[in-house]
């Protein structure tokens, strides 16, 4: 129902016709946590749905310095090829929050770098003419508080209250304008506040007709016809909640329907985005697995992380042992070696699988889809393990909350010195909920059947890599 708006919102936000989040998928590695970890208010406020309101928002409020409009005017192609300058803005606000600290300092040399040649000349709102460059305080400055105040106001408008997390999320992204140049950046909300009002009333901010030339734009961008429309709601909706003086320098009015029904559009075209695109985006899901990697983020739904790898079974779990013979020779091990690594061997078993990294790595995501359409269960599971030895090869992956039962699953190719190979599958878990064990005997019998549809999955594999001769 939602592939189509799925796939151009993620052509718009990436300025890809083949979408393909390559970078942010590589955000998952690095040796550090980042400037900000999966608890920070940045992570809450960067996350969501909100930050495409905050990003129009943020644009409307830099065009209300005229030096600022004029880099933007003067030296970007926005009107050429719009989507990709949303797409470098996105790449940096999501690896300085999600990245770790190599990257987000690369980052912000890149966009140094390419802020280095913005040089010119502006009126003010009293008509002299100034030099500008992109690294002129006041400047740099001003677009440091137009995005924290577009993603802080945002976040509380579409998406709820923030309370005294306000506060962190100002303090904590002071660390974004220290790295782009700004010297100090405001640490609280109070303190954004004043800093905006005081461009204010030093009459540092104007509109005029560059202003109404990048508003007309920012009102009816050459976006594609199944985004627009959310669009213009979304962006009636932004214009509804700027304070009415920034409405005015900008000409803009308040839209016919009201503040309230705008905000309610507004809210509606993000709910309708948040449907068609994932909870949580590639470059999140890239930072909890570097995060899981290094032992800062352990959401597993169990305490004791490799149960599959010890040889007892801790008190209060039961353990599925199954190895079964499914073919021979060299052909048939790399093949099922093969089937298991790349997902092929659960596919084989009917489940669906959608996994957030192409290839098998320790810390993977994968949700495993049972059932059909509607109906359709995804049980959510993160690889704990790889099996990397001559002989054995596979993987084991732990549950996340959500799954029926809590612990460790494993799937190993094991080739034996006579040539015979052997699927071994190794399970060690407790049910999830009281819940569950009440209806113990239904998922005991649903294990075992998974644990068949496995077997009969493998010896497929075998089968037709034992036909050719190869895998």
């Amino acid at each position: 129902m939602f592939s189509s708006l799925r796939t151009k919102l993620q052509q718009t936000f990436s300025a890809q016709e083949s979408y393909d989040p390559a970078w942010e998928r590589a955000l998952d590695a690095g040796a550090d946590a980042g400037y900000f970890t999966h608890d920070s208010a940045v992570w809450t406020v960067h996350g969501g749905m909100s930050p495409i309101a905050a990003g129009i928002r943020a644009l409307l409020t830099q065009a209300l310095h005229p030096g600022a409009l004029a880099g933007v005017a003067e030296h970007s192609n926005y009107r050429a090829d719009p989507l990709s300058r949303l797409a470098g803005t996105i790449r940096w606000i999501f690896t300085m929050t999600y990245g770790d600290t190599v990257a987000a300092d690369a980052a912000c040399a890149w966009v140094a770098r390419r802020h280095a040649p913005v040089t010119g000349k502006y009126l003010t709102a009293s008509g002299a003419q100034l030099d500008y460059t992109a690294s002129d305080p006041g400047l740099s400055d001003w677009v440091h508080l137009a995005f924290a105040d577009a993603f802080l106001r945002s976040h509380e408008i579409f998406s709820g209250p923030l309370g005294p997390r306000a506060d962190e999320y100002v303090r904590q992204w002071a660390k974004a304008g220290e790295l782009m140049g700004v010297a100090n950046p405001p640490r609280s909300e109070e303190q954004l506040r004043q800093a905006m009002a005081g461009y204010e009333a030093r009459g540092e901010l104007s509109g005029g007709p560059r202003v109404a030339e990048v508003v007309s734009f920012l009102k009816n961008p050459p976006l594609d016809p199944v985004v627009l429309p959310g669009y213009k709601l979304l962006f009636a909706a932004v214009v509804a909640t700027l304070p009415a003086n920034h409405r005015e320098m900008l000409g803009l009015e308040l839209p016919v329907v009201g503040q309230r029904v705008a905000r309610i559009g507004g809210k509606a075209a993000l709910g309708l985005a948040g449907l068609a695109l994932a909870k949580r985006g590639p470059a999140e899901l890239a930072a909890r697995r570097r995060l899981f990697r290094l032992g800062v983020l352990d959401d597993l739904s169990y305490p004791d992380r490799g149960l599959t790898q010890n040889p007892g079974v801790p008190n209060g779990y039961e353990q599925i042992l199954r190895r079964e013979y499914v073919g021979h020779g060299e052909a048939v091990f790399q093949s099922l070696a093969s089937g298991i690594m790349s997902w092929k061997l659960h596919e084989g078993a009917g489940l669906r699988v959608l996994a957030d990294t192409p290839e098998m790595r320790v810390a993977t995501r994968v949700r495993l889809g049972i059932g059909v359409g509607q109906l359709r269960w995804n049980i959510p599971c993160r690889v704990v393990s790889l099996i990397e030895e001559e002989h054995r090869r596979g993987f084991a992956y732990g549950t996340l909350a959500g799954h029926p039962e809590s612990g460790e699953e494993s799937f190993t190719a094991c080739l034996e010195p006579d040539g015979s190979v052997y699927l071994q599958i190794r399970a060690v878990s407790r049910h999830a909920s009281q819940l569950f064990r009440l209806a113990s005997p239904l998922t005991h019998l649903a294990q075992q059947l998974a644990t068949d549809r496995y077997v009969d999955a493998a010896r497929r594999i075998a089968s037709s890599a034992e036909s050719t001769g190869r895998y």
